[in-house]
């Protein structure tokens, strides 16, 4: 087992992070040290690791690091943070908003950006012109909404089949069936279904929870801490993407183009 002093930081202790190319304060809410052979099953490394909570933002954000990616919380590091903001907001401006980034806390606050004709960017598109939920599964959304809201019953954890499995499952159907030639062998549709799997698991702490269920998610999040969302939930919470789908788009420039391989892939997925 490890000693105390095996880590450089310690659990309760302020330090930066890194989270992608830039340091954010952050809180050490636990402490892990791996051994040979068992390496941490997400970042495949050996060594101290830290259960980080980044200030300011919510839980589903927290995650488990290497110690690379902790730095002393000191003078010299709380200027580079502060620089790194700072660098970011004289970007900002010439950043145009992208489907890569729909989870966003600050997405419905920040300014929409005009469409331009020339380029073939489109307003934003109404619920209609995404995707339509077929009317069976409407009415799964509607019980689903009854048992949290009405009857005080979350859906049961993990869930069987997991979101992962429904999309595997489509994926095998989809190659071995003929029935849309359009869509039988382009990588657009894999790309879309792949991004599909990626936005569940990014927005469902985000977007997809009703009030009831944040403690539940909490908890499932402690237990199985090294499984994705889609790991864990299933087909209701699925749903929701697609009804969330036209307000986490509803900031971006999406061309006519993009919007119907859109519409006809998710479409195709739903039947």
């Amino acid at each position: 087992m490890s000693k105390e002093n095996d880590f450089l930081y310690q659990e309760g202790e302020k330090v930066f992070c890194y989270h992608g190319k830039v340091i954010y304060e952050a809180k050490i809410v636990d402490t892990k040290y791996y051994f040979e052979p068992n390496k941490h099953p997400k970042t495949g490394l050996l060594g101290p690791h830290y259960h980080i909570h980044y200030a300011g933002w919510k839980s589903s954000w927290d995650e488990w690091v290497d110690e690379s990616r902790v730095l002393k919380y000191d003078e010299a590091n709380l200027e580079k943070h502060k620089q790194m903001i700072k660098s970011l907001k004289k970007k900002s401006p010439a950043i145009k908003r992208t489907v890569n980034d729909p989870c966003s806390e600050n997405s419905r606050k920040r300014k929409k950006e005009q469409p331009n004709e020339k380029e073939g960017i489109v307003k934003k598109p109404k619920s209609k012109e995404i995707i339509s939920v077929p009317e069976p599964l409407k009415a799964i959304l509607y019980r689903d909404w009854q048992n949290i809201h009405i009857h005080e019953s979350l859906v049961p954890l993990p869930r069987k089949p997991t979101v992962t499995d429904i999309i595997e499952d489509y994926r095998s159907t989809r190659t071995d069936s003929n029935r849309i030639e359009e869509i039988s062998d382009d990588g657009i549709g894999k790309e879309i279904i792949n991004g599909l799997h990626f936005y569940f698991n990014k927005c469902l702490g985000v977007r997809l929870l009703y009030k009831g269920e944040r403690k539940q998610y909490r908890v499932t999040r402690l237990k199985y801490e090294y499984l994705d969302n889609s790991q864990i939930f299933g087909a209701e919470h699925l749903l929701r993407l697609f009804v969330s789908f036209p307000q986490l788009i509803s900031d971006t420039s999406l061309s006519q183009e993009t919007l119907n391989a859109l519409k006809l892939h998710l479409s195709d997925f739903l039947k």
